[in-house]
């Protein structure tokens, strides 16, 4: 069977591990084994049946800067630290002796662990069979990029990367809009489309019927979306009452028994939805960040979307999204700077009264990155024979 490494780390948002579990899911319906290299903390609410997870011990960040990693405790973690996880990371890798490596959006993100990526990527280079070595990578990047970041992608992606998949769809936006350097390796480069959530029959899920839906992903940096929506339903024209608001995985719970005590009548507070594709088609209005899984959700659903996109530290990726949405008058965009729970309940209003449109974009995204997986590799080993 086709063996499979997949790398993820999550360090502060983890909208892209549900992105990437899609893929491995893919993957495994495919025929491929999968070894799924789970780095952040855990998380509940993922399907990992089929594939084998490995768990290194896990490191999180403080904030949005990335500047300093730490334990799932808090505490630092230290030099020795990683020596020893990547000696963990080496060692499984002997052991599974993948014929594909593949590595979630490293080389052009998650360079906070290159003190083990660079190992695990000379290793697999320096093998004697060696394996092919792609990246996982989202369709919108982050823009402006200094250049000496983009260099170093671009050579890492010479020395050690055979593909590069872009989990997006062109018709939509090209990666070479956002992905500076793009064009030194567009050969290497391979569209699968949008990775969401197969549709499934309708359950409906009394706990989770409302009108109006806010989610913040994890939750890590989506507070200020939480605690607006607790004062915005009263503002709401069309929907006055009958609001969830999901606070997210990673908000403590001290936090969380807050927004509960701060919760108005007619609202309720809960940690996430398991099944947000599912929830979504059973609701009048989304209110969340512009995350790409959310975003998929909701061209999923055809549920009306307000979009608030986060802009912190020098994030562009959720307002480019956001605007191309708005654009195309499939969701109503928040201004990132002028949320306040007046507009917030407006937007809700416009989004309510959009008319209906469905999109047409390629949206099998984790099959087809097996499909198109399964002929590279074809001709990787008929190259390498």
């Amino acid at each position: 069977m086709k063996s499979v490494l997949l790398y993820v780390q999550h360090l502060w948002g983890v909208g892209h591990v549900y992105r990437a579990t899609r893929i491995a899911q893919g993957l495994v319906r495919q025929g491929f084994e999968v070894h799924l290299v789970w780095g952040g903390t855990k998380i509940p609410g993922f399907d990992f049946s089929g594939m084998q997870v490995h768990y290194l011990k896990p490191v999180r960040t403080s904030d949005a800067s990335f500047s300093q990693l730490l334990h799932a405790d808090g505490s630092i973690f230290t030099d020795d630290d990683k020596s020893k996880r990547r000696g963990e990371l080496l060692n499984l890798y002997d052991e599974i002796q993948p014929e594909v490596l593949m590595t979630e959006a490293f080389p052009f993100g998650r360079r906070q662990m290159r003190f083990e990526l660079l190992p695990l990527l000379e290793k697999a280079k320096s093998a004697n069979t060696s394996p092919m070595i792609a990246a996982s990578i989202r369709d919108i990047m982050q823009e402006d990029r200094k250049q000496k970041r983009v260099d170093e992608s671009n050579e890492l992606v010479e020395k050690y990367f055979d593909l590069v998949f872009v989990h997006g769809d062109e018709n939509l936006i090209g990666i070479e809009e956002t992905l500076q350097g793009a064009k030194n390796f567009f050969d290497k480069i391979r569209h699968t489309g949008l990775v969401i959530p197969e549709e499934k029959k309708l359950e409906p899920t009394p706990e989770f019927q409302c009108d109006v839906l806010v989610t913040v992903g994890g939750g890590a940096f989506g507070q200020k979306l939480t605690r607006t929506a607790l004062e915005a339903m009263q503002y709401s024209k069309h929907y006055p009452d009958n609001w969830i608001v999901s606070a997210g995985t990673e908000v403590s719970d001290e936090d969380f028994q807050l927004l509960k005590n701060q919760c108005p009548d007619g609202m309720k507070i809960v940690r996430y939805i398991p099944d947000l594709a599912n929830a979504m088609r059973q609701i009048k209005v989304s209110v969340s960040h512009a995350g790409y899984n959310t975003v998929g959700d909701v061209l999923r659903s055809g549920c009306a979307s307000v979009l608030y996109p986060y802009t912190g530290g020098r994030e562009t990726e959720q307002l480019r999204r956001s605007q191309i949405m708005d654009a195309n008058k499939v969701c109503v965009m928040l201004e990132p700077d002028s949320m306040t729970p007046v507009s917030l309940a407006e937007a809700v209003d416009k989004a309510a009264a959009l008319p209906k449109r469905s999109v047409s974009l390629r949206t099998n995204g984790a099959i087809e990155t097996a499909r198109l997986l399964e002929q590279a590799l074809k001709e990787f080993h008929a190259a390498n024979c």
